[in-house]
């Protein structure tokens, strides 16, 4: 029997193409697709997410992959303030144990509290916040949840014009600590984006900008019953292409993230790849 989100992902793209041929309502989906930006939605806004990811480790005798299908909802309460929910239903495999359920929901807020307008052209800078709550299975081989309620707090600027993009951001997360004495390790980000649109095209008319990113990822070691865990924490430098359509208030990202480099403690599976698929609307 083929698992329930196998199937999803297959039909998934096939789901997307359909909403944007026949939805008949200009997008605002020109972030970075691996990192935060700092677009807000306009007041009183919905914006409805349905994001597909997948990602594969391996090494050091681990195989492990996970799946995630997240239907998330974002809206604006003022032009510059939003709040968004979302919620993932995850698979995991690692080494052939499988597991498969609801994941970790996350509350999240941002605050663009600078914007510049020019002819053609829009910088920003832009506060985040966001809690990841315990709502996942901690107590399956694999864990679908950490177990612990994290924080993560970000500052992410634009550079949106009519033919160049540009975005930075720095990101860092706090783990709690969850079940059995594990806290997971804090983690830090950068990450750099540059993105293009070839053709300058209308509003009613489809939109392509491609991107590249670079994320640097870094990870404090692990810790059990307060003492470090040694294959545990590291860093890893990813390339990220992605491109972005969009048609009037709809769009669809989706872009891979490559490894580039990897320095990990000890003796642990290292990225092979991470893939993103996603659907976003503002009405």
């Amino acid at each position: 029997m083929v698992p329930p989100i196998r199937l999803w992902g297959g039909r998934f793209a096939v789901g997307l193409a359909a909403i944007i041929i026949f939805a008949a309502s200009a997008a605002h989906g020109h972030g970075p697709i691996f990192s935060p930006g700092p677009h807000t939605p306009f007041k009183g806004a919905y914006e409805p997410h349905i994001e597909y990811q997948q990602e594969r480790r391996s090494g050091a005798g681990q195989k492990e992959s996970e799946q995630s299908l997240t239907a998330g909802l974002g809206y604006g309460l003022t032009a510059d303030w939003e709040i968004r929910a979302a919620i993932p239903y995850v698979r995991k495999d690692i080494n052939g144990d499988v597991e498969q359920g609801p994941g970790d929901a996350v509350l999240a807020t941002k605050y663009r509290f600078i914007r510049i307008d020019s002819p053609g052209l829009q910088r920003s800078l832009a506060v985040h916040f966001q809690i990841k709550l315990p709502t996942g299975d901690d107590d399956t081989t694999p864990r679908l949840g950490s177990g612990s309620t994290d924080y993560l707090g970000a500052l992410s600027a634009g550079y949106e014009g009519r033919r160049w993009y540009g975005f930075a951001s720095t990101r860092y997360r706090l783990n709690g600590e969850g079940t059995g004495g594990l806290k997971k390790g804090d983690r830090q980000f950068l990450d750099v984006t540059g993105g293009v649109r070839p053709w300058l095209t209308g509003y009613r008319e489809p939109d392509w900008v491609f991107l590249l990113e670079l994320n640097w990822e870094h990870a404090a070691r692990d810790e059990l019953d307060g003492k470090p865990v040694v294959n545990s924490g590291g860093s890893e430098i990813f390339a990220s292409p992605g491109i972005i359509w969009t048609l009037r208030n709809h769009a669809i990202r989706t872009g891979v993230q490559v490894p580039l480099t990897s320095d990990l403690n000890g003796t642990q599976a290292e990225s092979d790849y991470r893939f993103k698929l996603e659907y976003e609307g503002h009405y």
